[in-house]
Formats: structure tokens, C-alpha cells, sequence
């Protein structure tokens, strides 16, 4: 009976050990980080569409990788009957939202659309406090655009999108404000 209590201990000893934490699936990002009815104008925050057109994690430059979070969690909601917002925060590893925010600030540099491109261009850098960055995707041949806020504070990064389907214009104060408060909420928890 020793022997076979010994041989199960030893076991389960073992299959502890044999799971790594890089195994181990990531916790998933609290919903207090995320914006919140009261954060929305009373607007009810809800799932994405999943035929959003526009990226939550941008990437101006095809050919050249981001950093990628170890978790994110997305929402969107109507805003007024003109705006929609979205917020996408992901966490990362250590270091991993400033190279993130590092590698967008280039690629807007590099990859920027002009004209009637279907692209990104940044329009300014700490907007909405250090560590942000104001930029605008265009589509339809650049005769509508989204805007776009994105904040590295601490291991997570912050995106904030604001799109107009009706006249296609995002609206830079909206996404400015809700930036705001999606940074303080990442802050406050």
C-alpha cells in the first residue's frame, strides 16, 4: 500500500512540475480595466462585431511584426447615433506595451498612407497624457478615416477607436476623452 501511494504521490508530483508556466494559460484582463457604462455616456458596452474592418491592435506596416499581448479583451458601443468606440486592452510581458507603442510610433513613421491610400498617419504624440499616441486609419480610397488612441501604461496597452458609419469621419475629442478614461482605469486597478 506504501509502495503504491509512494508511485501516485511521485506522479502527481510530477505532472505539477511538467507544466510549465509558459504553459500555463495567461489570466485573463479584468473587466474593471476596461470602459465602463458610466465611462460610455450611459451607452451599455458590448461584444465586436466580428466583421470590424478596422484593426484593434494596429499594425501600419504589413511587413513588419508588433509586439503581441499575452491577453486582451475588446468592446464596443454606441456611443450617439454617429459614434461607435471600441477599446482593445491587451496585457503584456514586461517591457512589452512600450515596445509595442515604440513599434506603432515607427511604423506610422514608415508606413504612413497619403492621399487616397487606405493606410495609417499619425497626427500626434501625447495627446492624452505620456505614452499616447493620435492617429487615424483611412479607407475608401482616404475619403473616410477612424480615429485611433493608444497608451502604453505599465505591462498594458491601451486602444481606443472611434468610427463615424454614417459620414465616416472619427471624431479626434471623442477618442481623446474616452482615451482619458481608459487610461485611468488602467491605472486605477
Amino acid at each position: 500500500m506504501n509502495r503504491y501511494v509512494s508511485t501516485l504521490v511521485a506522479g502527481l508530483l510530477g505532472a505539477a512540475v511538467a507544466v510549465s508556466p509558459a504553459q500555463a494559460a495567461p489570466r485573463p484582463v479584468p473587466e474593471a480595466v476596461m470602459l465602463q457604462s458610466a465611462d460610455l455616456g450611459g451607452a451599455q458596452p458590448g461584444p465586436v462585431e466580428p466583421d470590424l474592418i478596422h484593426p484593434l491592435l494596429p499594425q501600419p506596416c504589413a511587413d513588419a511584426p508588433v509586439p503581441q499581448p499575452i491577453a486582451q479583451r475588446s468592446l464596443a458601443a454606441d456611443y450617439d447615433p454617429r459614434h461607435r468606440v471600441y477599446e482593445n486592452v491587451g496585457r503584456y510581458r514586461p517591457g512589452g506595451a512600450r515596445a509595442y507603442l515604440a513599434a506603432l510610433k515607427d511604423q506610422l513613421a514608415r508606413c504612413r498612407a497619403g492621399g487616397d491610400d487606405t493606410g495609417f498617419r499619425g497626427i500626434a504624440e501625447d495627446t492624452a497624457g505620456p505614452n499616447t499616441v493620435l492617429f487615424i486609419r483611412q479607407y475608401d480610397e482616404g475619403d473616410r478615416w477612424a480615429a485611433y488612441l493608444v497608451a502604453a501604461v505599465g505591462r498594458y496597452v491601451v486602444v481606443v477607436l472611434v468610427t463615424d458609419p454614417v459620414v465616416g469621419a472619427g471624431d479626434y475629442t471623442i477618442v481623446n476623452d474616452f482615451g482619458r478614461a481608459a487610461i485611468g482605469r488602467v491605472r486605477a486597478n
